[in-house]
């Protein structure tokens, strides 16, 4: 069998896993619920959608809606291709498989010494890619416009390029990043200041072409931007600044929370299993290996390991590796994302979630390979990372196999199946009080 065929056996394997995953998900809970009816109401009365994802915060009852179509039409446009409750599902995987086989293939030629299987394997089914990025919700469509802009943004940066994409396609890459995740999570105000860095670093370089580069960042921008005009022609900035009201003069609680900020930042790349072993009406970690004793071996096995691999990725980032000189610019890369984090939250009155840092997956993800990736030629370690992946495949099955009868769509699927029938959305549930769409 050629590698090719091979490959494309391993995406649809990890497609598959990673639908079912997210099947397997809370679909009945207030969010995800709510992102399903901005789709399922679109895909019933059509019109221009102007708005998106809700943005509340529960603590304060501030309540607004992201401006663009671009949620509407990922949830309600499978629905007109194949009308069942699983088709945004699959649309989903299929876009985010896509853009990890995508990462994972750069990684490949950036590490040679490890196998584009087992990279596409690791990175498709890391804790946070099947949480945030398999379900219909609004931050798992961040995976696909935030890969895109990291892989631009990685090859604009001069002393990183490895020259794998022209730098029209890099600029591009970046503007269509921005305006893609500008419509799902207010968290993509972190992209803006790392295309700001490309551009900086380029005028350093002699072979910088400023109105070359900004132009094509313009184009791969363009066609995402002109999706936003209709809302702001038919409603203005009035309805459409979002998450810009929650700034503050300063939030002194979120400036002393750096370490607690930091261990969650890198955290993500990492198996962090303790933060979704959860529940409906469960108060307690340990509760969810009572009902799944099976389930505590590996558990408590990436328990462990997730935090040491957070406390290496701490760790490594301050020493030189002479096998990838280029490391040192990436750890830079990474830095600056977490003081852009730390930063940005001095000025919000929002809580540090762990999940806003989601934006910023892919560069953690090549960070976190590239400082692992010292010990990929020592069979030891390859062994080790076996381990660890037969592990958290088992411990992730299990999960999902626990949570089907718990909270997924197939709790109630006759209930959305009905909506999607009769085309009324208001027979799965009622949008939020003040939604425009």
């Amino acid at each position: 069998m050629s590698d090719n065929r091979k490959f494309l056996l391993l995406f649809f394997a990890l497609f598959a896993f990673r639908t079912a995953f997210g099947l397997c998900h809370s679909f009945f809970s207030p969010d995800e619920l709510q992102t399903y009816l901005i789709g399922l109401r679109w895909y019933c009365h059509g019109g221009w959608p102007y708005f998106g994802p809700d943005l509340t915060v529960t603590e304060t009852g501030f309540y607004t809606q992201i401006p663009g179509p671009l949620e509407a039409w990922m949830v309600g446009y499978p629905l007109v291709v194949w009308p069942i409750p699983e088709a945004p599902f699959l649309l989903l995987n299929l876009l985010t498989t896509g853009v990890i086989a995508l990462l994972a293939w750069y990684l490949s030629k950036r590490l040679p010494d490890i196998p584009l299987p087992f990279l596409f394997a690791w990175i498709a089914l890391l804790p946070w890619n099947l949480q945030e990025s398999t379900n219909p919700l609004n931050p798992s469509y961040l995976l696909i416009g935030s890969t895109l802009f990291f892989l631009g943004f990685l090859e604009a940066v001069p002393s990183f390029s490895m020259e794998f994409l022209p730098p029209a396609v890099a600029f591009a890459l970046m503007g269509f990043g921005i305006f893609w995740d500008m419509q799902f999570h207010q968290s993509w105000l972190l992209l803006p200041p790392f295309a700001v860095l490309a551009f900086a670093l380029r005028l350093r370089d002699k072979r910088f072409h400023f109105v070359h580069d900004f132009v094509s960042f313009l184009v791969g921008a363009a066609p995402l931007a002109a999706l936003l005009a209709p809302t702001y022609l038919h409603y203005g900035f009035a309805h459409s600044e979002g998450g810009f009201r929650l700034a503050t003069s300063f939030n002194p609680s979120n400036f002393l929370a750096f370490l607690t900020m930091l261990g969650r930042y890198l955290s993500l790349p990492c198996f962090e299993t303790l933060r979704f072993l959860w529940e409906p009406r469960q108060v307690h970690h340990m509760d969810f290996f009572k009902a799944v004793p099976w389930l505590l071996p590996p558990g408590l096995f990436l328990i462990v390991t997730g935090w040491l691999q957070a406390l290496s990725l701490l760790i490594l980032g301050w020493f030189k590796d002479p096998r990838h000189p280029e490391a040192g610019t990436l750890s830079k890369m990474a830095l600056f994302g977490f003081l852009l984090v730390w930063v940005s939250f001095w000025f919000t009155s929002k809580l540090p979630f762990a999940h806003i840092d989601y934006v910023l997956m892919p560069l953690l993800v090549v960070y976190s390979l590239y400082a692992w990736s010292r010990w990929a030629h020592q069979r030891p370690w390859r062994i080790l990372t076996a381990v660890c992946l037969a592990a958290n495949l088992w411990f992730q099955a299990g999960w999902m196999i626990h949570m089907e009868g718990t909270q997924s769509l197939y709790t109630n699927r006759a209930k959305v199946a009905d909506a999607i029938r009769h085309k009324d959305d208001r027979l799965l549930g009622e949008r939020r009080p003040g939604s425009i769409n």
